[in-house]
């Protein structure tokens, strides 16, 4: 396992675990990974301009509702945008939208950045479905937060496979429409 500068625990929500608990996590389960610090990232564009020496693709990441209250974490690829409408229609489900950051904050433990399917780690009640992208399912590495925007965390696919076993949370490896260019 190769760790790059340490990562320190800054979760406000200190009820939930963060980032050192996510990664004490993986240590614990045997998981293996490679985390690195960098600057705090907000968007997939910012996240595009780091140069890092973790391995993996960049994933974009977003928590969408819909109006009946279901909760669902979307990864798919960074360039892709997405169609709301037809997502809707893979997962079964009417009318999406984003979730808020009080939404993000309070069922994760999070704030707006830092989303990944790492942040499963607080959701006990398995109340976010997890729906990746099929167009990933090829990938060997992925990066993720760590429930924080200041780090990244490679992790292969049998290493994220193994880590949402461990939570005991489903995945569900989906093809996720793209919307049309204009």
């Amino acid at each position: 396992m190769v760790l790059g500068p340490v990562c320190f625990r800054n979760n406000a929500n200190d009820s939930m675990p963060g980032k050192d608990d996510v990664l004490k996590f993986l240590e614990d389960q045997e998981i293996p990974f490679s985390c690195e610090e960098h600057e705090p990232v907000l968007n997939m564009a910012e996240s595009g301009i780091l140069t890092l020496s973790v391995i993996g693709v960049r994933c974009k990441n977003l928590l969408l509702q819909d109006k009946k209250g279901h909760y669902f974490l979307i990864v798919t690829t960074a360039t892709k945008s997405l169609d709301l409408a037809g997502i809707a229609e893979t997962i079964a489900s009417k009318r999406l939208s984003f979730a808020s950051a009080d939404t993000l904050f309070e069922m994760l433990g999070i704030r707006t950045g830092s989303l990944s399917p790492l942040a499963l780690i607080n959701d006990e009640a398995k109340r976010v479905r997890l729906v990746i992208d099929s167009e990933l399912a090829g990938e060997e590495y992925f990066l993720f937060h760590p429930l924080e925007n200041n780090a990244s965390v490679s992790l292969s696919r049998c290493a994220l496979d193994t880590f949402l076993r461990s939570i005991e949370h489903p995945v569900e490896w989906l093809p996720l429409a793209a919307r049309d260019s204009d």
